[in-house]
């Protein structure tokens, strides 16, 4: 017995080693298995090997903690933020009792999504930027793109543009760095929607159906089908609703064969939107009952506040007074976890609730309230990124170009280089080499002759041939820093053609089209040199008159005004008529910034269109009050 105890006593110190070592190699496992891709991290296999090791009694705790963890953040990628919790829940006191900091990490990684999941958006704000700093150097790329990526979404929902902005940028550098189309994929989704929320569909369009085209050429990332829904939404709100419809179809098609419940109840939110557009209230609720369904099926609780805020138009729109104060007492209840930037938009639906129950003066208080937290979260913040995004969209939008350009001229050189170096061995090559150096000086061409047919392209609308959106707000942004301090004046006209979708339904979208081609050649037959016209939106004009004043100006819109409702359109159709309504205004010193003189052109012409279109209104100086 005494030499059984000597024996045990003299292996204890082997075995415990042994222990040790392969604990470590479980640890370096695991922690690999967390920088795979997430892609990878989303497959069966993935799960499967993690629930194998959690049904291991034997784990120490670090191994234990860790697998907890990645199974966490398995579920987290599923959207399924329930489960991700509980077993973030199992994690925590271990990740506390083993005090590593980078087990730490992981912990918080997974969090970050949980705290969005949850709607505490300051909270996940202030966690991703002490991650970042902390593994920004020790992370993968991949990883770390998708970490910044985080970080500029949640500011997002603080309408931090600008900054969110300049995240995306770092996002997208860790995307290419990493060669991950997943990343590339979230990065261009991501960029779509901080523009959706500034209101350039076309560029949140262009951003998505990016998205969409590298999800489509790499089959592993087909499954992402709520890119369909984003684009189906921009598609919407430009009007463009058969292309929206087609779009939800793909999407829903696509995540009920996936049995992605978090995509389905997307889909289901974006078809109520179409639906209320097109004034069908009743089935719009149907579709939103069964998003919000679905939502809470999956724990989802950030966009609650939306989906009730939805539930209360709704409800408003057919009368339902009673259900719609509900619905939105329980938006503002969830938006509150986020701060109070959603407050202007309660306040308004509160302002038409009351208006429908005739308690006119409460409506129109509460109406003010509204747009003075409009002022206090949109002037300081989105006034600036409106202006600074217009020339970040011109760079962005050649950005893949680019750097496939620069990738291509990196190999060029490397090649003309290896070439120069063995010719004097290789003459028989030489022939070779020049044919090499004809193709690369042609490749070089022509993807400069595309990079500067793109520049124009970013700068020029496709049917006018005018200056487009992006060119006139620029030039517009010229002449008001010009002006600013009193050094000088310009003045603005915003019109659009009245009933132009009556002209598409009537002579069909051929003659609306060059109803819109021959609007150029009306107004460059008014219009002086110096003046600017660009189309920015669909019927939509502006033109730009450098020091002119309030009076000058109104008396060019009134002529063509004049000179569109006498312009004979016969010989487009017979019996089209086209008339137009103008809103007319000036630069004043107190205008704090340009989106004041743009904001109260666009309520002129709204005021031109409401008192029966055809007309210019205009505001002058016994009319500012």
């Amino acid at each position: 017995m005494f030499v059984l105890v000597c024996l045990w006593v003299t292996l204890l110190p082997s075995i415990a080693f042994s222990n040790q070592t392969n604990n470590e190699l479980l640890q370096n496992q695991l922690y690999n298995m967390s920088k795979l891709s997430v892609p990878e991290r989303s497959q069966d296999s993935y799960y499967n090997k993690i629930s194998k090791l959690l049904s291991n009694p034997q784990l120490d705790t670090h191994s234990l903690a860790l697998a907890n963890i990645l199974m966490a953040d398995y579920y987290s990628l599923q959207d399924n933020f329930k489960l991700t919790k509980e077993y973030l829940t199992i994690a925590k006191p271990l990740v506390q009792e083993v005090k590593s900091e980078r087990l730490q990490h992981e912990y918080d990684y997974v969090e970050i999504f949980t705290l969005r999941g949850d709607g505490q958006i300051p909270q996940a704000i202030e966690k991703a930027d002490a991650l970042y700093t902390a593994v920004s150097e020790s992370w993968p790329k991949h990883k770390l793109s998708n970490l910044v990526l985080e970080r500029a979404y949640i500011l997002s929902f603080q309408y931090k543009y600008k900054e969110s902005l300049e995240l995306l940028e770092v996002a997208l550098a860790h995307a290419f760095d990493s060669d991950d189309p997943y990343q590339l994929t979230e990065t261009y989704n991501v960029f779509g929607i901080l523009y959706s929320e500034l209101n350039d569909n076309a560029s949140a369009i262009m951003y998505f159906e990016k998205a969409v085209e590298v999800m489509e050429e790499n089959p592993q990332l087909t499954d992402n089908s709520y890119l369909y829904s984003n684009l189906a939404d921009s598609y919407r709100l430009e009007g463009n609703f058969d292309r929206a419809k087609e779009l939800l179809d793909k999407s829903l098609a696509s995540a009920s064969q996936e049995q992605d419940i978090s995509a389905i109840a997307f889909a289901h939110q974006m078809r109520s939107r179409i639906l209320t557009d097109q004034g069908e209230y009743e089935k719009a609720l149907n579709h939103l009952d069964q998003a919000i369904k679905m939502s809470e099926q999956i724990g989802e609780e950030l966009f609650n506040y939306e989906l009730h805020s939805e539930y209360a138009y709704l409800h408003l729109k057919l009368g339902n007074l009673d259900q719609a104060k509900y619905h939105l007492a329980i938006a503002e209840d969830h938006s509150a976890k986020q701060g109070d930037t959603d407050l202007y938009y309660f306040e308004r639906l509160n302002a038409e609730i009351l208006a429908k129950e005739e308690r006119y003066q409460e409506a129109f208080e509460k109406l003010g309230q509204s747009y003075k937290n409009y002022r206090k979260h949109f002037n300081d913040n989105m006034t600036h990124v409106s202006n600074i995004s217009r020339e970040q969209l011109d760079q962005e939008r050649l950005s893949f170009e680019n750097k496939l350009l620069e990738k291509e001229n990196a190999l060029n050189q490397e090649y003309l280089s290896n070439n120069r170096k063995f010719s004097y061995i290789l003459w028989s090559l030489i022939g070779v080499l020049a044919i090499g150096i004809f193709a690369a000086i042609w490749m070089i061409f022509r993807f400069k002759r595309l990079a500067n047919d793109n520049h124009k392209l970013a700068f020029t609308d496709n049917l006018t041939k005018l200056p487009n959106r992006r060119h006139v707000f620029r030039t517009l942004d010229e002449h008001h820093r010009n002006s600013s301090g009193g050094t000088g004046t310009y003045s603005i006209i915003l019109f659009d053609l009245d009933h132009f979708k009556s002209i598409n339904d009537r002579f069909g979208h051929s003659v609306g089209d060059q109803v819109i081609q021959t609007t150029k050649d009306i107004c460059r037959a008014i219009l002086r040199e110096k003046d600017t016209i660009g189309r920015i939106g669909g019927e939509e004009f502006m033109i730009i008159l450098p020091e002119t004043t309030l009076n000058d100006a109104y008396n060019i819109a009134e002529r063509l005004r004049e000179h569109f409702e006498a312009f004979d359109f016969d010989h487009l159709a017979q019996g089209l008529k086209v008339t137009s309504s103008f809103g007319v205004t000036e630069y004043l010193d107190e205008d704090e910034s340009l989106d004041f003189v743009i904001n109260r052109a666009d309520r002129l012409l709204y005021k031109a269109k409401n008192e029966g279109r055809n007309r210019v209104a205009a505001t002058f100086a016994g009319d500012l009050n």
